[in-house]
């Protein structure tokens, strides 16, 4: 039989364990059956369960997000998880989505279409009853989300954003051009639309502003020269903190005066996330990420699969690497280093 509580049990002093103490059954013990395994065998099941609790909590906040940042954080803590494989569909199909918005955002910015395009645009998409605001010539979120109601409608890509097919169909033209609209009541938003369009900024420029604009604390939601709700949120909110007109745009005097004061803050403001930008900017598909990935676990500063998801494992394999490199370890890398990375692993 066993000893009572504090007594030695070959050798050792354990205090008595009941199921009472544990979320499982205690298993039955013979008299020579060595008390420790016993323990054990409790021990590991016990954290066997709050793993496994863990990891359910952590999945159901991720569906609860269902942003492709929560899911590459899911498959980051468990790459061989029992969700794992959903996370990597939802994440494939979010990736896939953004690749398709953004790559409809700059087939509409190559339409290079006037204040008055995107007027005859709302018009028509108000005569169809797909919008239900002011007509002004600025495409926020509700003409964004109008475009997208209209496509799907049509059976396209719910995207938001038009391409010269998509754009010759809504306005029932043969020509790729909208006609002339009738003036626009002017008010101080659309005039400051109309300033900055014809600024003529290309995406690098407005890169640049995105990028200057979070170098002082304005969160933009990206820096990928698509000026869309979180840039222009940070302008005003950087126009209100310098007293200026709140209007979400930008003129030539801003763009300059947002330049000066980056610069005056210094480069340490922006840190980490002009790498990230920099990075972002490459436009990596999934692929590249997960050959990137292939060559750090063959050059041994990663260890598991290549995923193409860049989570923490992944950033500080590259950050071992660039130290080791004489790079700045930033855990991004750029056009430079991937060069760099793919020939070391040739050799």
């Amino acid at each position: 039989m066993l000893q009572r509580e504090g007594e030695i049990v070959r050798g050792f002093c354990f205090p008595l364990v009941t199921a009472s103490m544990v979320s499982i059954a205690a298993p039955s013990v013979h008299a020579d059956q060595n008390l420790g395994e016993v323990i054990g065998t409790i021990a590991r099941t016990v954290l066997e369960q709050q793993q496994a609790a863990h990891e359910q909590a952590l999945w159901a906040g991720v569906v609860e997000n269902g942003s492709a940042a929560a899911y590459r954080q899911y498959l980051d803590a468990y790459p061989q998880g029992p969700n794992a494989k959903s996370a990597r569909e939802q994440l494939a199909k979010l990736e896939a989505a953004a690749a398709a918005t953004n790559r409809a955002a700059q087939a509409e910015a190559a339409l290079a279409l006037t204040q008055a395009d995107r007027v005859a645009i709302q018009r028509r998409l108000d005569a169809l009853g797909f919008y239900k605001t002011s007509i002004d010539g600025v495409f926020g979120a509700g003409t964004r989300r109008s475009i997208a109601a209209w496509q799907e409608s049509r059976k396209l890509p719910s995207t938001g954003y038009l391409n010269a097919e998509q754009l010759r169909l809504l306005l029932g033209r043969a020509g790729s051009t909208p006609a002339p609209a009738p003036p626009v009541v002017d008010n101080p938003v659309t005039s400051a639309a109309q300033a900055e369009l014809n600024l003529g900024l290309t995406r690098p420029q407005r890169v640049q502003i995105q990028r200057d604009l979070i170098a002082l604390g304005y969160d933009t939601n990206g820096a990928d020269g698509l000026f869309g709700a979180g840039t222009r949120e940070a302008i005003r909110a950087w126009q209100r903190n310098t007293g200026q007109r709140a209007t979400g745009y930008v003129t030539a005097a801003q763009v300059g005066a947002l330049r000066s004061d980056a610069e005056a803050r210094g480069s340490e403001a922006l840190g980490g996330r002009a790498a990230a930008i920099d990075e972002d900017l490459l436009g990596l598909t999934r692929s590249e990420r997960a050959e990137i990935q292939q060559r750090l676990i063959g050059l041994g500063y990663l260890k598991g699969q290549a995923d193409g998801v860049f989570g923490a494992s992944t950033r500080n394999a590259i950050s071992r690497w660039q130290g080791d490199n004489g790079l700045d370890e930033s855990g991004y890398l750029t056009a430079e280093q991937v060069r760099t990375l793919r020939e070391q692993v040739r050799r």
